[in-house]
């Protein structure tokens, strides 16, 4: 499960066009993961960091939250940000 929150959304729609929350959350729970892992960052804490592309290709990387703390394998998440990879 994805949670996102409404300005989340908005700060993706308007900072990273062509990506929007629904293209991230489609991606991340219906499998166009390329990869995933783990980052314990010392600003942010534990957040996992998930490389993937939307249906219609836009590849991103995208940081999520354990919305559970105390069981962050859990499988529910908080999306913090997504980033549109920069097209070269």
């Amino acid at each position: 499960m994805l949670i996102v929150d409404e300005s989340i959304e908005a700060k993706i729609r308007d900072k990273h066009f062509p990506l929007t929350a629904e293209d991230v959350r489609q991606a991340v729970v219906y499998g166009r993961v390329i990869s995933a892992g783990w980052d314990d960052n010392d600003e942010h804490g534990l957040r996992l960091v998930v490389r993937a592309t939307t249906y219609a290709g836009v590849e991103f990387i995208a940081y999520l939250m354990p919305a559970n703390e105390g069981d962050p394998e859990e499988g529910t998440f908080v999306l913090k940000t997504a980033i549109p990879k920069p097209s070269t």
